[in-house]
């Protein structure tokens, strides 16, 4: 049995984690096969993902897809990993009798041990949240141009709708040294941009260096010479800094990027939620970034439907919505789940109210794209070209101020041969409800 298969679901976060488990696989001599060649695998991993009640059901839907082939195909083994693990431990044990092993967020490394028969129990959950270091075997899954570094692992923010502290423990911050020395080693394999996150990225360093130390790593990072883009997610209000905010603004390479996750806007569903601020400090924080750094790029989520939000809550954070007008807004609908605070909260919002506040939301929101997007028109951009559209002389680009995956693409008239991963200069000539047009406005792969 050599060959395995993986599916990983949920945030980068988790992804990184699968990237760990394949290394280490890897390392041992086990060979990867894609996910349209699954048919084709001894071993099945399958790494969940259970933050909201949708997230749970896809896992278990993966699970159970997956279990097909070891009836009908050449699979021997089949591991579930991660979040729902970590969150359900035993109780899965009789729910998914197809399962071979059950292995929890902090145990990933001991998934080596139990493929090659030395696993004494059936499910391995005893800690939460893997904290990996530089010499840790990993294999990059995304586009060999960009990579994620998970700079801490946890959190303890405590918000009364979340189970990630139980799923992933307290916040343990990497050490400094080891996160540089991954980001060298990620350059010297081609890697441009790097994305840096952690359940709270600026929160790094409280725990370990008794003082917030985010701007230091990003002033060091931005010291390597092959990487072009630094881009900064998953950050908290109340943990950015004007030292940070400054170090942003300062620097080239640090993309003018944040994400700037914030929930809700009216100060008493805030409280009901714990998080650590009001209305007013978001207000003032988000004055102060677009002070300092003009052209920045926010992004922010919410959720919709939290228990006891009135109607006339809901309407403050549309008011809100219209008012700032974001760059890039998600969100998503109130999941109640045992375990949580918010889990007690009455009353509870009917299903059809928090799917329609949600519509309502996201059609502000595309308006206001729609907006900013007509705005961009003539401007000249950096972008990185991701793919080739199979319209001749069409590539799939992306925006320095765009998150990959989750925010717009830019699709580039370019005559010339273009490959991809390349930095090139574009003049941005049509606009969508979501995406961009431009052309490519030079000869030569931008040069730092």
């Amino acid at each position: 049995m050599r060959n395995i298969g993986i599916i990983s679901l949920g945030c980068p976060k988790n992804l990184v984690d699968s990237e760990i488990i394949i290394g280490l696989l890897i390392k041992k001599g086990f060979i990867l096969v894609s996910e349209t060649k699954l048919d084709k695998a001894d071993i099945l991993i399958v790494n969940t993902c259970s933050f909201i009640q949708p997230a749970k059901e896809e896992s278990v839907d993966t699970i159970l897809k997956l279990a097909k082939y070891k009836k009908n195909g050449r699979c021997k083994l089949l591991i579930v990993a991660g979040c729902m693990v970590q969150q359900y431990k035993d109780k899965l044990i009789g729910q998914l009798p197809e399962v071979d092993f059950f292995v929890g967020t902090g145990d990933i490394f001991k998934i080596v041990k139990i493929i090659e028969g030395r696993a004494r129990k059936k499910i391995y959950a005893d800690m939460p949240g893997c904290l990996y270091d530089a010499k840790t075997p990993r294999y990059i899954s995304t586009p060999f141009y960009m990579a994620y570094i998970k700079i801490a692992e946890g959190c303890n923010n405590q918000c009364s709708y979340c189970l990630i502290p139980s799923l992933r423990g307290k916040y343990k911050s990497r050490p400094m040294a080891s996160i540089l020395e991954e980001a060298r080693k990620l350059s010297e394999k081609g890697v441009k941009e790097i994305n840096l996150i952690a359940q709270d990225t600026t929160f790094y360093g409280m725990d370990l260096y008794g003082k917030f130390k985010l701007s230091v790593l990003l002033k060091e990072l931005a010291k390597i010479k092959e990487i072009k883009w630094i881009r900064l997610l998953y950050t908290y209000p109340s943990h950015i800094n004007a030292e940070l905010v400054k170090t942003i603004a300062r620097y080239k390479k640090i993309c003018k990027y944040i994400d700037l996750p914030l929930q809700h806007i009216n100060d008493r569903i805030l409280f009901l939620m714990n998080r650590h601020y009001n209305k007013n400090d978001i207000l003032d924080l988000i004055n102060y970034l677009r002070l300092e750094i003009p052209n920045i790029s926010l992004r922010t989520v919410f959720i919709n439907g939290f228990p006891r939000e009135t109607e006339e809550e809901f309407n403050e954070l549309l008011d809100f919505i219209k008012k700032i007008k974001f760059e890039n807004v998600g969100s998503f609908i109130y999941s109640r789940e045992k375990g949580t605070k918010a889990f007690f909260l009455k009353p509870q919002i009917f299903e059809k109210i928090k799917k329609e506040r949600q519509r309502k939301l996201m059609n502000i929101q595309q308006k206001i794209l729609c907006e900013k997007n007509k705005k961009e028109l003539g401007k000249i951009k950096e972008v990185v070209i991701e793919s080739q559209c199979d319209k001749k002389n069409y590539l799939k680009t992306r925006l320095k101020e765009d998150a990959f995956g989750i925010d717009r693409s830019v699709y580039v008239y370019s005559k010339a041969a273009k490959k991809i991963g390349d930095f090139i200069q574009i003049k941005i000539t049509g606009t969508g409800i979501y995406d961009l047009e431009g052309v490519c406005v030079e000869k030569n792969m931008v040069n730092y």
